[in-house]
């Protein structure tokens, strides 16, 4: 985790925020790969994106948990040089994996990590240039006596170990191929010293482009496990955006089915995510401190859901200026701390996923065998509320206080609930007859897009496949809904991954926009998308613009405008595909009415 501005920035506007710095200088301002099912099972063909490209969970999720903890905390640099501060409050919440220790030679502190009974997971991370870091391709032997070092020291007690934190961050060099060199130095070092030991191949945010390409530059076979930090798409799920959270690891068993088959089956973990605690910016759902607890429920339950086999909380409690704890910096308990204690209490030590549930489009419920009996993580879509009439009874549980109450009519609102129902009693059956037949489905994201042609989002509509990051104020001009987007810097939108899975053979896409410009300033903005062009080509974030560069809004008419996007590779890498991105307050004096992606 970058400790100056990596995290403050995703608080805040991140989908516009990189694309500010990234593309200011492309802005005339003057002026799926067959996904298949995610099932863990490598294939050697290369296939190219098709309507049959469907998401759907990784259903051999449980060999992924089969081995080692899955309640994982990554403590921030400043909080592992004193972990007698913080394990036993994360002892008590169920954590049974430390990721992140202090290992100065002298100073070592992993002892305390695993007298807790915890194991610990290590981070490779060594330069000969002072900081600003970069990855050490001018002096690999330097840095394949680090790892053996590294790994030598600690034989016995670590056996995992991931390859930088969170690249390209951290390092000047962004190469894909320096990498790879790096990565797979530090492969061939470690196992030298011991076979056992398992090695990570790592990339900041979503970043699956990435992997692709470092992968391709050297790094196949070079790996034992896959790491991401998604803060990002994480960010998102107050809004309702669980089908994207949901398409992480089968767009990663994707890529490797396609750059790395002999790895396709690799555990995929999270060794870092979290949520802050401080109040939400003016308008924005979620946040604080019982919007920190809903969110952890909610990334546990879908992380579990789709295959991640760890998951790393940052942060054990507070730390550096950030709120992103589950306790604070004076050891208080959060909610976020209780729904932690709640979640490793009932999904048990080793979660096991039946399946998803999702009447009526209203709320989302996975089902998974627990300790005590069935049980359902459940909550409805924002703006939704459902009463559920069960067959027997079910504990209800609060995941923000542990708090639990008897009842056959649960009702469920944003905030996710616990129900556990008993083994063999009418409601678990009834739980697990559904979900085990949606088992093997596409993750429904707003319906099954999976044999549409085109997707839309229209203003004051529900969304049909299209959905736009912090939706704008909706005002009415002509009679009609728009998103009035002025005052910002443009809006971001995603696209359902049913519709647009992974595509390596990129192909075409067409986005079709109504817009009305406000009669004022320069409204306007260039249209960048998530792109399957080189990273070098990019802006590092695979963030590409139309080649017709920027479009002006002229009058106050609406307008309907459509790009052709040759080679779309749509992940998800911050949540969002595309954008139109508008620097300047000016550029933003407009509304739009309707957006159709078409492929």
């Amino acid at each position: 985790m970058n400790l100056d501005l990596h995290h403050v920035s995703r608080r805040q506007f991140v989908a516009m925020a990189l694309v500010v710095s990234a593309l200011l200088p492309l802005s005339n301002c003057g002026g799926g790969t067959d996904e298949g099912v995610s099932d863990m099972t490598a294939t050697s063909s290369r296939s190219t994106d098709t309507v049959a490209g469907l998401i759907t969970p990784d259903v051999q999720q449980a060999a992924a948990l089969a081995d080692g903890e899955h309640w994982g905390a990554a403590p921030s640099a400043a909080l592992s040089r004193n972990p007698q501060a913080w394990l036993p409050a994360m002892s008590e919440a169920g954590i049974t994996s430390v990721r992140n220790f202090h290992a100065v030679a002298n100073d070592d502190q992993l002892a305390p990590i695993l007298a807790s009974g915890m194991s610990a997971v290590g981070i490779l991370q060594w330069s000969s240039k002072d900081p600003p870091f970069a990855l050490p391709v001018d002096d690999l032997a330097g840095w394949r006596n680090y790892v053996t070092q590294e790994v030598r020291r600690h034989k016995g007690k670590v056996k995992y170990w991931e390859v930088w934190n969170e690249p390209p961050n951290f390092t000047e060099d962004k190469s894909p191929r320096s990498y790879a060199q790096v990565v797979a130095a530090a492969y061939d070092a470690a196992k030298a010293v011991d076979a056992s030991v398992q090695v990570g191949l790592a990339a900041k945010s979503n970043h699956v482009n990435w992997l692709a390409e470092t992968i391709e530059a050297g790094a196949a076979d070079k790996f034992d496990f896959v790491t991401l930090h998604p803060y990002e798409v994480a960010d998102l799920l107050p809004e309702g955006w669980e089908g994207q959270f949901m398409s992480i690891v089968p767009r990663v068993r994707s890529m490797l089915r396609a750059r790395n088959p002999a790895r396709a089956g690799v555990p995929v973990w999270f060794t870092e995510i979290g949520a802050s605690a401080a109040a939400p910016p003016p308008g924005r759902i979620g946040g604080g401190a019982a919007g920190q607890a809903d969110s952890l429920a909610k990334i546990y339950t879908m992380a579990f859901a789709q295959g991640v086999s760890r998951v790393y909380w940052f942060d054990p409690r507070d730390s550096e200026g950030l709120s992103m704890g589950l306790t604070t910096a004076d050891g208080a308990k959060r909610p976020a701390w209780f729904a932690m204690r709640s979640m490793t209490t009932h999904l048990g030590p080793r979660p096991s996923f039946a399946g998803w549930l999702q009447p009526g489009n209203a709320w989302y419920g996975f089902v998974f065998l627990g300790p005590q009996g069935v049980v359902l993580s459940a909550w409805a879509r924002p703006g939704q509320s459902a009463t559920l009439s069960l067959p027997s009874e079910v504990q209800k549980v609060d995941p923000r206080t542990g708090a639990a109450t008897t009842t056959r009519t649960p009702t469920l609102g944003a905030a996710p609930s616990i129900l556990v129902a008993p083994a063999g009693s009418a409601t678990a059956l009834q739980w697990l007859t559904e979900a085990t037949a949606n088992l093997r489905k596409p993750f429904p994201w707003n319906g099954d897009h999976s044999a549409s042609t085109s997707v839309q989002l229209t203003a004051g509509e529900r969304p049909d496949g299209v959905f736009i990051v912090h939706p704008p104020a909706v005002t009415v001009a002509d009679g009609q809904a728009e998103f009035d987007v002025e005052g910002s810097i443009g809006a971001c939108f995603a696209v359902d991954p049913v519709f647009m899975s992974y595509a390596y053979a990129a192909r075409p896409v067409h986005i079709t926009a109504q817009l009305r410009g406000h009669g004022s300033g320069d409204p306007g903005f260039t249209l960048v998308y998530e792109s399957g062009a080189p990273i070098a080509a990019t802006d590092g974030n695979n963030l590409k613009a139309v080649d017709s560069g920027w479009f002006r809004i002229r009058g106050t008419s609406l307008r309907e405008k459509t790009w052709t996007l040759p080679d779309a590779r749509f992940v998800g890498l911050y949540g969002y595909n595309f954008c139109f991105y508008a620097p300047t307050p000016d550029n933003a004096r407009f509304s739009i009415r309707q957006v159709t992606v078409r492929r």
